[in-house]
């Protein structure tokens, strides 16, 4: 008996942490995906993973490739198409609510899907649309095929039937029924008109598809068919019974062939020419040439057993099996050979070639890569990775999830936390050092590692460090607040304020000298915070806990750097860690330039930060029963809901949605969107009457959005005016509720608790707003609201599970809307929405662009013009607070010229709220894909044609912008009322004072800092050098215009800290590369004093202003002091340095420049 050879693999693709579900490939590269979410990408030429993306929140479990576009469906119910160069979604394919079991695309770019809900659904792969929903299984969906000459589906499921549906009419051609069990499999003969189909119950059965009847029944198997295959005339089966059968279509009535050898079931088969592989639970794979109708090969590399097994063409045979290794086999072209001899030469020569690939891409380096690229070692795995990322995406990136508190990639690097610390090993050094890997950049030939009993020591002490330091929060908080004069002397001693220096600070006031006063102020605030334990929630919209602080400033930066708004400030830590690593600068949230956007509590990493939680107070309410509480659902809560469960935007439906808060107890459900259409009505008719009153003022802004209109009364009150009078679509709900329903249902609107879920923290501090409620019964409008987060908590609680939502409809009449309300979700979405029902009022035509693309997108800033019924209208559309500033700065110039402008305080608008679920920056493309989606499946497109809402104005508003309708639709502003005029600014004084100074008058400041503690230290040396009554300039370093300008400077003050292990802040880095570009002497004319602050405990200690302070010398700049190099690891930190340093420095200026900068 000739044995039966046994080939080993020819590379092991090993980078998954997890089971490989599903694989796929092209002539370049090879896609896998597993439970981790990522779709890795593998180089065919070498096996090296060269890239991998987030494709999903939930596990892929399929992927298939369609002329060049990859496509993957999870076990949420999402498809996606990938272009995989760009590595970006082309189209998501959202509508299923389970599992994708099957699916595929037709040779007409037809994109088919069957599900777990029991649905079948026809796909427009070119744009993503929903063309056919098929309805008819009663269980899920195991197969489905294509057949593009009769325009006919055909799907199998487990409910033991096959249903051939006309693509067409969505309608049902046959049912195949006759299988006495699940229906695992199904073959199509196009030619003879024939399907086979493989059950459970051991048999396969011939349909003919013309008739839809079961003309023969195979049998000889002994446990369920799993698998079926067509080779010229011979069917082939596989079985959980181990073998493979061969039944001969000519002869039907003859006893079928069984090719025997797995030892146990076999769960896959693949054909690729006349070779036939089967893989099984025996974690083998057998060979059987189709001519001869036996084992070629078997081939042994797996450990567990096979799931899938790929043979794209005669190079390429790869399998995955219940681990997450993929193994690249021996070509099948191979297998074909006769010769024993030749055959194993040509395997060995394969071998050799895959191996010298693998060996010339390593030793080449970055010369083999292009210069977006470098090549990695992580754990012993080579990777190609974007040289552009940080050493933590690119671990990230190929799916080793390293720890990070402080790190968001929206933010950028931070490096306080100490949690992402790994091994690096440069090709030069034999031993590994310790880094940051969100601080550290990455090149050609890096070695890392992720775990060693080092770095778990170093993980450990860093998670010691932030519970200490949170621990002794706590206790101070507790003594404080206590009034326990023990404890505020210790508190005194913590912070570095002893007796010996309050005698000192005495001493010093008695010379009018200058003091640490910042540190008095600190204590001041700190006392005053702990004195209300540490729990600041005084803007009723967002609630701050400094214990649970852990210092990685994200809410600073988000504040300033995304926002603009810089409420809040990085407490240097001049003194002591005990300190919060941010303040409100010496204000309580309502007494500050807050905005209530809630950015900050969606970046918050340990709960510091939160919505104000009102979760417990509405489950009173729904159990006391005393009184009628509905609730309204806002447009984008219906779409991000379902994150907070791990599934895609949109997953959840309408119908779901609104029987989940029926679950929840609420006694009526009402749709926002409707007073979404109504605020369309009032504000169009109200932009209307702008355009056409000549004594009207112009331009307007929307008020949907509570945090532009906070922005508006705190910071640009002259704007008033200029804002719509309109309520938002919350206040118009609150409204209609009390004043409309109440009169209809007959019950008292004190007998009515009205809720909303809303997107939004500062919708939270909206309806406390004076004018939101009624004057003469000071009943307010909406009583609570809740954010999409808050419902999320309220739904675990009640252990609600979503796969058990059924579709129910709103309650009326507050229930019917049109796709422009669901809009509202989307930036831009509020100006499409009333530009479509504007020129209907004015023309009574229909928009003629009911999709305005120039408003759609997430740009932050976007404008246009239109043909406004014979008038050129000018629009805006404005998005996140940094943005809004910038927007603004032409105001009252004529650069500023527009009719009509949308402003959202928020990122993204309403699908970014300060509520939303926290994720990262690549959600935000899902969530305006899916609020285009559900505007497109809406019959019903412009409010104007919402029949509630004409009936509405029927019944009671009469007409828009009526009387009526401005008495309960409509609302006033003001300018807030600070408790103190010195509360209005929120930015330092020394930035405000740099207006009208120049190098003439004024000294200079430069800093970089990353977590503000440079900028702390700068602003202390400008507030002394001002009590010399000299004029001082302080700005980043990235915000002066060149460095080349600096030889127009008289003197200059460097300040920087260290980033890291030697990093430059970023607000510094594009200074120093100008700087470094500048030609030898070229500031032969500067002065300049240098102030650096790092800390020994890193090799490069200092190392940013010591390379500033070569660049300057090389350019010729003398320095009047010699650098300081400030140590935080110093007794008392960085004040050990810099109190000396200004004080000498002081002694220059008197003795140097004693009338300079008067």
């Amino acid at each position: 008996m000739e044995s039966i050879p046994t080939l080993g693999p020819l590379v092991l693709l090993k980078g998954h942490k997890q089971p490989v579900n599903c694989i796929a490939a092209d002539d370049k590269h090879i896609y896998s995906a597993a439970n981790d979410q990522l779709i890795r990408v593998w180089s065919l030429e070498t096996g090296y993973c060269t890239s991998s993306f987030q494709a999903h929140q939930s596990s892929v479990e399929s992927l298939i490739l369609h002329n060049g576009v990859l496509f993957s469906c999870d076990s949420a119910g999402e498809i996606k198409s990938w272009d995989t160069d760009k590595q970006r979604v082309i189209n998501s394919f959202v509508g299923h609510s389970k599992r994708i079991t099957s699916f595929g695309v037709d040779k007409n770019d037809r994109l088919f899907s069957g599900s777990a809900d029991c649905s079948v659904k026809l796909w427009n792969v070119h744009d993503g649309t929903l063309k056919q929903n098929f309805m008819g299984h009663t269980d899920y969906i195991t197969k489905l095929i294509s057949d593009i000459n009769t325009n006919t589906l055909y799907s199998a499921s487990i409910d033991k039937s096959v249903i051939a549906w006309d693509v067409e009419t969505g309608t049902k051609k046959h049912v195949f029924s006759g299988h006495a069990d699940w229906v695992f499999c199904m073959q199509h003969d196009p030619e003879k008109k024939i399907i086979y189909t493989g059950s459970r119950d051991k048999t396969i059965k011939l349909w003919d598809t013309r008739t839809g009847k079961n003309f023969h029944s195979l049998f000889g198997h002994e446990y369920a068919v799993i698998r079926l295959c067509l080779y010229k005339n011979l069917l082939y089966t596989a079985s959980w019974d181990g073998r493979v059968g061969v039944y001969n279509l000519k002869k039907l009535k003859k006893m079928p062939m069984f090719l025997s050898g797995h030892s146990g079931k076999i769960r896959c088969l693949q054909r690729f020419d006349d070779l036939l592989y089967t893989g099984g639970n025996d974690n083998t794979i057998r060979v059987w040439s189709l001519k001869k109708n036996k084992c070629k090969a078997i081939l042994k590399g797996h450990s567990s057993p096979i799931r899938s097994i790929l043979t794209p063409n005669k190079n390429i045979t790869l399998s995955c099996a219940e681990e997450p290794t993929i193994v690249r086999w021996p070509s099948s072209h191979i297998l074909n050979i006769k010769s024993t001899t030749k055959f194993k030469k040509l395997i060995q020569k394969q071998t050799e070639e895959l191996e010298l690939n693998r060996n010339h891409s390593y030793d080449l380096g970055s010369k083999a890569l292009t210069s977006h690229t470098v090549k990695i070692i992580i754990d012993g795995e080579a990777f190609k990775v974007n040289s552009k990322l940080n050493m933590l995406e690119a671990c990230r990136q190929v799916g080793f999830d390293i720890a990070a508190l402080c790190y968001h990639p929206s933010l950028g690097p931070v490096g306080t936390c100490k949690c992402c610390v790994v091994g690096i090993k440069n090709s030069n050094s034999s031993n590994f050092s310790s880094a940051c890997a969100c601080a550290t950049d990455i090149w050609d030939g890096l070695e890392i590692k992720t775990d060693s009993p080092l770095i778990r020591q170093q993980l450990m002490s860093a998670l010691a460090e932030l519970r200490l330091r949170q621990k002794n929060r706590k206790l101070v908080m507790k003594m404080v607040g206590n009034n326990d004069t023990r404890g505020n002397s210790r508190l005194n001693k913590y912070i570095g304020i002893g007796e010996k220096k309050l005698r000192l600070k005495q001493k010093m006031e008695k010379q009018n000298e200058d003091y640490d006063e910042e540190v008095d102020s600190l204590l001041e605030d700190l006392i005053e915070k702990v004195s209300s334990k540490f729990i600041d929630n005084t803007n009723h919209a967002i609630q701050v806990d400094h214990t649970k602080c852990i210092d990685c400033t994200r809410c600073v930066k988000v504040c300033t750097n995304i926002q603009g708004m810089n409420v809040y400030s990085a407490v240097a830590t001049l003194q002591d860690s005990l300190m919060p690593a941010f303040n409100t600068r010496g204000k309580f949230l309502n007494e500050s330039m807050c905005i209530a956007c809630g950015q900050c509590s969606l970046y918050c990493p340990s709960g510091a930060i939160t919505e104000v939680d009102q979760t417990q107070n509405i489950e009173v309410i729904l159990k006391s029963r005393k009184k009628l509480v509905v609730v309204g659902i806002a447009p984008s809560c219906r779409l991000t809901i379902a994150e907070l469960f791990k599934l895609q935007p949109g997953a959840l439906t309408t119908g779901q949605c609104v029987h989940l808060l029926r679950l929840l107890g609420f006694h009526k459900v009402f749709d926002v969107q409707f007073t979404a259409d109504l605020t369309i009505m009032e504000e169009g008719t109200e932009l209307l009457h702008r355009l056409t009153d000549p004594k009207a003022i112009t331009p307007m802004f929307t008020s949907c959005c509570p945090g532009w209109i906070n922005m508006v009364e705190k910071q640009y009150p002259k704007l008033i005016p200029h804002l719509s009078s309109c309520k938002s679509p919350q206040g118009m709900f609150g409204s209609i509720i009390k004043n409309y329903y109440a009169k209809k249902v007959k019950v008292a609107p004190q007998d009515i608790f009205c809720v909303t879920i809303m997107p939004c923290t500062a919708k939270k501090q909206e309806l406390l707003r004076p004018q939101l409620r009624n004057e003469k019964t000071n009943i307010r409008d909406v009583d609570l609201t809740l954010t999409v987060r808050e419902l999320g908590r309220m739904i675990k609680r009640r252990g609600i599970e979503l796969s058990q939502l059924e579709q129910r409809d709103f309650d009326n009449p507050l229930g019917t809307s049109s796709g422009s309300a669901q809009l509202f979700s989307a930036t831009g979405g509020v100006m499409e929405a009333a530009l479509r029902s504007a020129y209907w009022l004015k023309t009574s035509e229909t928009f003629p662009k009911l999709k305005f693309q120039p408003v759609r997108g997430l740009e932050g800033i976007k404008e246009s013009s239109l043909d406004f019924d014979g008038r050129q209208l000018r629009i805006a559309i404005v998005s996140g607070g940094k943005n809004i500033h910038k927007f603004l700065e032409p105001w009252g110039t004529s650069a500023f010229n527009y009719d009509f402008i949308e402003i959202m305080a928020c990122p993204g608008g309403c699908i970014g709220g300060g509520g939303q679920p926290r994720s990262n920056q690549h959600i935000l493309p899902l969530r305006i894909k899916s609020c285009y989606n559900r505007e497109d499946s809406k019959t019903t497109r412009a409010s104007h044609e919402n029949p509630q809402i004409k009936k509405l104005y029927q019944e009671w508003l009469k007409k828009p912008y009526g009387e009526k309708a401005i008495q309960y639709l409509h609302t006033t502003y003001a300018p807030f009322k600070f408790a103190s005029e010195s509360l209005k600014d929120t930015k330092s004084k020394y930035f405000e004072n740099n207006q009208g100074l120049n190098p003439k008058n004024s000294l200079l400041i430069l800093f970089g800092s990353q977590t503000g503690t440079a900028q702390k230290a700068a602003e202390k040396i400008a507030h002394s050098i001002t009590k010399l009554n000299k004029k001082v300039r302080i700005m980043e370093m990235n915000q002066y215009e060149h460095p080349i300008n600096l030889k127009n400077e008289k003197l200059v003050i460097f300040v920087t800290s260290t980033f890291w292990d030697g990093s430059f802040p970023e607000n510094a880095l594009e200074f120093f590369k100008q700087l470094k570009n500048l030609q030898p002497m070229s500031l032969n004319k500067l002065q300049y004093c240098a102030f650096g602050l790092g800390s020994t405990s890193y090799t490069r200690f200092n190392n940013a202003i010591k390379l500033i302070d070569a660049k300057l010398r090389e350019l010729g700049a003398k320095e009047t002091m010699k650098i300081a190099l400030s140590n935080r690891e110093d007794k008392n930190g960085y004040a050990s340095s810099l109190n000396p340093w200004i004080k000498n420095f002081h002694h220059i200026l008197r003795k140097n420049f004693r009338r300079q900068w008067k």
